[in-house]
């Protein structure tokens, strides 16, 4: 949980709690990891691997909406800057 709290930038308390939750709508699922029983493993249920599909596909549907709304060039000009804002490094 470790690692997922880093990557996440969360307080491992929390990282643990989204875990709890997620695990708990049949999300994700946790084993314990075989060369080392204290690490946990965590991986996507079909359900879940379901809802990220489900998401992305309604967030490519949202940016070619919104391509074809602003243009070509504004979309790539929009996505370099928002590149650079995510980029930058977070205040604490």
């Amino acid at each position: 949980m470790s690692e997922l709290a880093a990557r996440s930038q969360l307080p491992p308390s929390s990282a643990t709690r989204h875990a709890d939750a997620l695990a708990e709508r049949g999300l994700i699922f946790r084993i314990a990891a075989e060369d080392d029983r204290r690490r946990i493993l965590i991986g996507l249920t079909k359900r879940g691997a379901e809802l990220v599909e489900s998401v992305r596909a309604e967030e490519r549907r949202a940016e070619e909406d919104l391509r074809k709304r602003i243009g070509a060039r504004n979309h790539t000009d929009l996505l370099r800057l928002l590149e650079l804002v995510a980029e930058m490094p977070v205040a604490d």
